[in-house]
């Protein structure tokens, strides 16, 4: 009997039809619920345990398979009560992903956990045996594939295992004959945790025109365990491959936005390797010049290569370490089926200590090889993508005091302060600093596998005066299991959070269930914007501004959309072209994270894209109005005593509503509060009309401490005055 014909079994209750839950709910319904216990209160979870007991005593094994391994663990100890246990599990699903080990003989599965449950739950069923496939494609006539297939928590073992491929044509099915290539990169970029899935690498030559589609059939082969992949490779017209390219000794150079691209050789051996990657070391970014910045990159023009097969020169873009200025990145090329050439910049850590296994097996060794702390810190900031807001004052003083810091970064695009050493996050320097480093000073939460030691001095300077509810004040959480523990884990090891005034003292430790040292002294990131009198000029002539008004966009972080990859639009309403043709101003936008900036045409007159401008404060700095709707950009821009108008639509409002307020806007709000584009525009005329007095109360309210001494006062109530023993 097949999988759905099962599933179909026991959902049919026997006296009603599919989907009647007299009789309690599906196995499916009753999982889910127990995935978030961790967002219940005592009585609820008593309730929970009450029901799960109840209905799972009367459950078939069947009823049992039916669902996913970690469910049923978590089902098990949630009818035994075992609350601990069901909440590992939920922070483990977020944490180490969908990956397991699998005993390749008995079909055991090995969550890396200790929890006790029956035997016969942890034996892997079909839904549990998932396959996974990575493939690349490049070339017209023939088509070269390479690839990655495995069945996930299973490690392929070459001359054991096989794949087997068969492409499939309107008129045609062919067998395509497979050369295994063992691959360390395939392997860290598996996703796999646990197991080793370095043989299971291929690459093959498929005698076929791609002028039209083809269904490429890969059949894994693992542990007397089969299953079927199937995927569309698209048809692709190689005359439409428009790179601009020219002949150079050995190599072939490519231009391209970025710079130029060298690649070592214009053929390339699928089967022995890939030849040497180069690119230029620094690009030019808002006058700035820095390191190429991970990220995803197009190689475009109009005209075709003419060295051989055109093809052929995707296939030369595999991945390498290369030095860029001193330093290390690592390039991949991927060949999406379109006509240009996508070239992907990568964090520079050797392949030896990438992927979710090697990364674990480096942290546990660096873990049990753990000396005495040292006297650094340890500095990182929104995630290691910036390294500016509090976090960047607070290094420089520390340095000033003779303390060697340590900053984390996500590449080496990211600038850091004078003195400081750059470290890349996830990498074998990044581990041993933090599990060494004395002081760590953040603004947001370390990566979810930190353990704090005992004697490390951690400083929270936090990013923002709330507006809307933060953490534990949340009216309605959503956050995963993950998520919550590794908060907790945090708040405990905080010595002491830093707050911009008395209002957010109150707040923040509330909201974090905070019990320790709160410093209210200012915000250090704002100490430049209230005491470097040429920030302005300095910030207008990096952007390419002369004296026309100036009018900065900056909306807060969005809740509405929660899933993974998904981005709300930034111009829900605002409409950036608008206000230069209307007013004769300059529009500066910068977006959040979770905000999409892709329809806002910043290449429009009058309108200037700075969410990658790596100075908040010289933004303020810079503009002669702000633009904002709930963020704590508010109370910042008040040191500068320049006008502000608040711009949130009714469906903000609504949305945001769920996540519920500290303060009411419409009564706070230093500048007018408007709905609509129309409103935005006629109270853009003369903002600071009748708020004069406003402006002025807010500022003392919420940044009266913001002197441009805030970084020297709070590293002092941290740590002692200068010349004190720290």
């Amino acid at each position: 009997m097949g999988v759905r014909d099962r599933m179909k079994r026991w959902r049919e209750p026997a006296d009603g039809p599919d989907g009647d839950e007299a009789q309690g709910p599906t196995p499916a319904k009753l999982a889910k619920r127990v995935r978030v216990a961790h967002r219940l209160n005592d009585a609820q979870w008593q309730q929970l345990v009450t029901e799960v007991s109840a209905v799972t005593a009367n459950w078939t094994r069947d009823q049992w398979w039916s669902l996913g391994v970690r469910d049923r663990v978590a089902l098990s100890r949630a009818a035994e009560g075992a609350r601990e246990d069901v909440e590992l599990l939920a922070e483990t699903r977020t944490v180490y992903g969908p990956t397991f080990k699998i005993d390749r003989d008995l079909r055991r599965i090995d969550l890396g956990l200790e929890v006790e449950v029956p035997g016969w739950l942890m034996v892997a069923q079909p839904d549990d045996l998932v396959a996974r496939l990575m493939l690349e494609v490049a070339g017209s006539s023939p088509c070269i594939v390479a690839g990655t297939s495995f069945i996930s928590g299973i490690p392929f073992r070459d001359g054991a295992d096989s794949v087997k491929l068969e492409a499939v044509t309107a008129t045609d099915r062919i067998e395509v004959p497979v050369t295994m290539r063992p691959d360390e990169v395939a392997d860290a970029e598996s996703g796999e945790r646990w197991v080793d899935e370095t043989a299971a690498s291929w690459w093959a030559s498929i005698d076929l025109d791609r002028s039209e589609e083809f269904t490429l059939v890969v059949t894994i082969d693992s542990a007397e365990i089969t299953r079927v992949v199937e995927t569309v490779i698209p048809a692709r017209d190689p005359a439409a491959v428009g790179v601009s390219a020219s002949a150079f000794g050995d190599g072939i150079e490519l231009s391209a936005g970025f710079g130029a691209l060298q690649v070592a050789s214009s053929t390339a051996d699928w089967a022995n390797g890939w030849p040497p990657v180069k690119l230029p070391p620094k690009i030019s970014r808002f006058g700035d010049s820095l390191t190429l910045p991970t990220g995803r990159y197009v190689v475009s023009g109009e005209t075709p290569v003419e060295l051989g097969d055109p093809d052929q020169l995707k296939l030369t873009l595999q991945e390498r370490a290369i030095e860029m200025d001193g330093t290390l990145a690592t390039l991949r090329g991927w060949s999406p089926g379109e006509a240009d050439v996508s070239i992907a910049v990568r964090n520079p850590i050797p392949v030896a200590d990438r992927g979710r296994r090697r990364q674990r097996m480096m942290l546990q060794e660096i873990r049990d090889q753990a000396g005495p702390l040292r006297e650094r810190a340890l500095a990182m900031c929104f995630g290691g993508a910036d390294s500016a807001d509090s976090v960047g004052p607070v290094v420089r003083e520390l340095l000033s005091r003779g303390i060697p810091v340590d900053f984390c970064v996500t590449d080496y695009s990211v600038p850091v302060p004078e003195g400081a050493n750059p470290i890349l996050l996830h990498s074998r320097e990044w581990h041993d600093a933090f599990t060494h480093a004395r002081y760590l000073v953040n603004n947001a939460e370390f990566p979810h596998y930190v353990k704090f030691r005992d004697g490390q001095r951690y400083l929270q300077t936090w990013h923002g005066t709330p507006v809307k509810r933060v953490a534990n004040d949340i009216a309605n959480p959503k956050f995963s299991a993950g998520y919550a523990a590794a908060l907790r884990r945090e708040v405990a090891a905080w010595e002491a959070l830093v707050a911009q005034n008395i209002f957010a003292g109150l707040v923040l430790p509330q909201a974090f269930g905070f019990e320790r040292r709160t410093i209210v002294e200012g915000y250090p990131r704002n100490d430049r914007l209230a005491n470097d009198l040429q920030l302005r000029n300095r910030t207008r002539a990096a952007l390419g501004l002369g004296t026309e008004l100036a009018v900065l966009y900056a909306p807060s972080w969005r809740d509405s959309t929660k899933e993974v990859g998904e981005a709300r639009e930034l111009e829900s309403v605002f409409e950036a072209s608008r206000v230069h043709e209307e007013l004769g101003a300059t529009v500066l936008l910068r977006g959040q994270a979770n905000i999409s900036v892709a329809k806002v045409q910043s290449g429009q007159r009058g309108v200037v894209d700075v969410t990658s401008y790596p100075d908040l404060p010289g933004l303020m700095a810079a503009a002669d109005i702000l633009i904002t709707d709930h963020s704590a950009a508010m109370f910042d821009f008040s040191v500068t005593g320049r006008p502000q108008v608040f711009l949130i639509p009714q469906a903000d409002e609504n949305s945001d509503n769920d996540r519920g307020f500290y303060l009411d806007l419409a009564n706070v709000a230093p500048g007018p509060v408007v709905t609509t584009m129309d409103e935005l525009i006629e109270a853009l005329r003369d903002p600071g009309a009748g708020f004069e007095l406003k402006r002025v109360e807010f500022k003392k309210q919420f940044a009266a401490q913001d002197d441009g001494g805030a970084a020297h006062r709070v590293v002092d109530s941290w740590l002692g005055p200068v010349g004190s023993d720290y």
